[in-house]
């Protein structure tokens, strides 16, 4: 009993960073920092297989770069470990969680600063160091096919990474808000005004693109990204009863095959 309630205290003092780092290596993940442009990034991967040269390369939502709404967070770390999950159950592929600039425990880094969080959080700054990572860990393991996963804020920098990157097939979205200026207006949000809007970009039509909606969504409704396909093309793929997070995890396996 004793060595049970130790280890709650233990859970509950750990940094949001730390407790990422508990469940990535629950689920057989490894932990590398790797160079971006001006920025590092934590990574974690599966053991890479030697039977694919197919990379699926996962990105996060934007975490908790706010605290009860008011007051700007000092560490924006997702509390909710949701697309390491979804990176967990991916067999179709080598599989890498890409941590963006100043997340994972890197916010005391000298180049960060709250507003890389907040209204630069798709910056061109950003997306720049994204990509360059993206494409470093795709000449590393000598992919011939890449797949960028997006989940939330992360399917809206997966898409505009792609006017920097030359090595991607394909996209998938997961409850992705594709137009953050919509986005935020829509919630009562401040502007995102120092963040590029992927509504405003353009795309490669070589590239395959699946947007996955939840039916129940309030955060991201499947109506913006109804909007954006209508504008950009792509494959609407929206789910009944899910919403924001759930119940993403439920039927991955098959919505990533």
């Amino acid at each position: 009993m004793f060595i049970f309630v130790w280890m709650l205290m233990l859970a509950a003092c750990a940094t949001p960073a730390q407790r990422i780092d508990v469940t990535a290596e629950r689920f057989g993940m490894t932990k590398r920092l790797i160079e971006g442009l001006n920025f590092r990034h934590v990574t974690y991967a599966k053991p890479q297989s030697t039977t694919t040269k197919t990379l699926h390369i996962y990105l996060d939502g934007d975490g908790s770069p706010w605290l009860r709404g008011r007051y700007i967070a000092s560490d924006p770390t997702p509390r909710n470990p949701l697309v390491l999950g979804l990176a967990s159950l991916d067999t179709e592929a080598d599989v890498v969680y890409l941590g963006r600039p100043c997340y994972l425990g890197l916010h005391d880094e000298p180049m960060c600063n709250e507003r890389l969080w907040t209204s630069a959080r798709y910056s061109a700054a950003v997306v720049r160091s994204m990509a360059a990572a993206a494409q470093a860990m795709i000449a590393e393991r000598g992919a011939s096919s890449v797949s960028l996963i997006g989940y939330s804020g992360g399917g809206s920098l997966a898409m505009l990474m792609l006017a920097h990157m030359v090595s991607v097939d394909e996209v998938i979205t997961v409850a992705a808000n594709l137009d953050t200026d919509g986005w935020a207006k829509h919630h009562g949000y401040l502007p995102l005004n120092e963040s590029l809007n992927p509504m405003l970009s353009h795309y490669p039509r070589h590239i395959r693109y699946r947007h996955f909606a939840g039916e129940n969504d309030e955060n991201v409704p499947s109506h913006q990204t109804r909007a954006f396909i209508a504008r950009h093309g792509g494959e609407l793929v929206l789910v009944p009863n899910f919403n924001h997070r759930c119940c993403w995890r439920d039927r991955w396996p098959d919505f990533v095959k």
